[in-house]
């Protein structure tokens, strides 16, 4: 007697089996994409994020009446040796827009110049023409030995 083949059951498995097989497929599929998002969407953690303090040059490499501009923490920071002798650091963000503020130390009375509108910032940060509104965010520099460094800590205004 020959045996007796159910074909139901072997289609039903047989379904099954290339039902899983496509939900299998489909999640390698997007799981690529699913992680391209996440990376996209998750902070940054790098070393450089948890900085406080900086070395920005030695005090001979920031001649007088010049200006340095760093990334620090992901941010530009502009670091002027004043005429006097003195070092300031600012934000390099203009407060209008946030474009980069150039340094214009040989035109005139030493100040900052943001070349998208026009603002200009005095010595001190102060916003003193064009659209910003509000002055240079300071930031705290100090000289060890002969290094100048950037602290994290912004000076009150």
């Amino acid at each position: 007697m020959e045996p007796t083949v159910n074909h139901t059951v072997t289609r039903s498995k047989r379904r099954d089996f290339l039902g899983l097989l496509l939900k299998g497929w489909a999640v390698l599929t997007v799981l690529p994409f699913g992680t391209v998002i996440l990376k996209f969407v998750s902070p940054v953690k790098t070393k450089d994020l948890d900085r406080e303090t900086i070395r920005v040059a030695s005090v001979a490499d920031i001649a007088p009446n010049t200006a340095k501009i760093i990334r620090f923490n992901r941010e530009p920071v502009i670091v002027v040796h004043t005429e006097s002798g003195q070092f300031k650091a600012f934000s390099a963000r203009c407060t209008h827009l946030g474009c980069v503020v150039q340094f214009k130390g040989d035109e005139g009375a030493p100040h900052f110049s943001c070349n998208c509108h026009g603002s200009q910032f005095d010595i001190t940060g102060k916003n003193i023409a064009g659209p910003a509104p509000r002055p240079l965010v300071p930031l705290k520099v100090s000289v060890q030995e002969s290094d100048v460094l950037v602290t994290k800590v912004r000076i009150p205004t």
